[in-house]
Parts: structure tokens; C-alpha cells; sequence
């Protein structure tokens, strides 16, 4: 066979290899027994029921439904203000400009400023239990938060009909009590999901955080600025 003979059908080899890799590759596994075990590697894993953590470092009894990827700020203009993800520890300060808020009391006064928000929750998990009238957002005024601390309930009867790993956005408004000249920044530092259900399923200790009820949970630091009005 010439030299040229021989390079060419190098090349038709090389070619033929080249085109099978690009196609969708199955393994097949035959044990002496003739059972035959055949993997498929574009075929999707089913997730992994892992357990979330309560905070004394336990199991959660019930699988975490949802993370908690992010809660958005907007402003009366529809521009995003701040995004505040989930940390160990205290959370960073989210600066949200007077201006921008949805609702305010006059400047110098005190009173309520509210702020729409989006959160974002990714399904981790089904429902431990069927939820009744829905999941519900509920906030409240300190962080690890505890059953005799004061909790208000933003929204309820929530529909939550993501699929697993796929991602669910709910928008609302927070809103706190503020007043430049006596420092107050009064409401939500730790907002909650919960499925109206699973959520009754647990101990009512008075030391039982309300986070570890909840499928999902964030802490938050909003702070106040440009407020035109004078401190003194």
C-alpha cells in the first residue's frame, strides 16, 4: 500500500471516530448472570431528599421545601436598589434611598416607608404535607427570632406550583417604621416561607426560633439614605 493510501485512510478513521463521539453515548454493563445494566449519562439523577439544619445544628424532621436565593429591593421607578443573598452571621446593610420608596411620610416626619421587594426560592424538595390555604410570607422585627417576638404575616394563601429545581419569584411590599430625627428603622429583619401546614407540625416551645418552622428564611438590614430632612 503506497504512503498516500495509508495517510488517507488514517484520516477516514479519524473522521469516523470524530463523528460517533459527537453522539449521545450509552454503556452497557453484562454480568456472566446475562443481566444486563445499561446507564444513559444525559439522563437526569432524581434529586437528593437532603435534610436542612435547625438551628441548634440538628436535622430538620422535614426536608427544607425551598432555599432562599435572594430577596430584591426596587424602587418607586421600578430600579433595583439592593439584593441581600444569604450569609452566615449578620447580614450586610442594604441601603435604600428616601426617594425611592413606594410609600414615605412627608420628610421630618416620622412614619411608615414601604419598599417592594422580590423574593426569589428555588424547590429543593416536595411538601413534607400538603399545605391548607397555601404558603404564607411572614417577617419579623429581630433576627433568630423567637414565638414571643413580635411576627407579622406580609402574605398568605400563596400558590407555589414550581416544579423541583426549578425556581419561584413572589413580589410584595415591606415596610418599617422610620424616623430620621430619633433613629428608628422599626420592622422586618427576618423574612420567612412557610407551608401554612408543616409549619404547625412543630414543637411551640417558646425557644423554638421561628426559622426553623419555615421552608425557607433571610435576614436583612435595610438602612434609610438621602433623607433630606435634619437629624436634630
Amino acid at each position: 500500500m503506497k504512503k498516500t493510501q495509508v495517510i488517507l485512510l488514517l484520516m477516514a478513521l479519524t473522521l469516523s471516530l470524530s463523528l460517533q463521539a459527537q453522539k449521545p453515548l450509552s454503556y452497557t454493563l453484562t454480568k456472566p448472570s446475562s443481566l444486563t445494566i445499561k446507564f444513559n449519562p444525559k439522563q437526569k439523577l432524581p434529586p437528593l431528599n437532603l435534610p436542612c439544619k435547625l438551628t441548634d445544628g440538628k436535622d430538620r424532621p422535614y426536608a427544607c421545601e425551598f432555599s432562599f436565593d435572594k430577596l430584591e429591593f426596587y424602587g418607586n421607578d421600578g430600579s433595583l436598589l439592593g439584593t441581600v443573598k444569604p450569609v452566615k452571621g449578620q447580614p450586610p446593610i442594604t441601603l435604600l434611598p428616601f426617594y425611592k420608596a413606594k410609600k414615605s411620610a412627608p420628610a421630618g416626619q416620622g412614619g411608615l416607608i414601604t419598599y417592594t421587594v422580590k423574593a426569589y426560592f428555588t424547590r429543593r424538595n416536595t411538601p413534607a404535607f400538603p399545605v391548607s390555604k397555601g404558603y404564607q410570607i411572614r417577617t419579623c422585627k429581630v433576627t433568630a427570632c423567637l414565638p414571643s417576638d413580635e411576627i407579622s404575616t406580609v402574605v398568605s394563601g400563596v400558590a407555589m406550583p414550581a416544579g423541583l429545581n426549578d425556581q419561584a419569584i413572589l413580589t410584595f411590599d415591606l415596610s418599617w417604621i422610620y424616623s430620621k430625627k430619633d433613629g428608628l428603622m422599626i420592622g422586618p429583619h427576618e423574612v420567612y416561607l412557610e407551608n401554612d401546614v408543616t409549619t404547625t407540625k412543630f414543637t411551640t416551645s417558646v425557644q423554638t426560633p421561628l426559622r426553623d418552622r419555615a421552608e425557607a428564611w433571610i435576614d436583612i438590614q435595610p438602612a434609610i439614605t438621602g433623607d433630606p430632612s435634619s437629624a436634630n
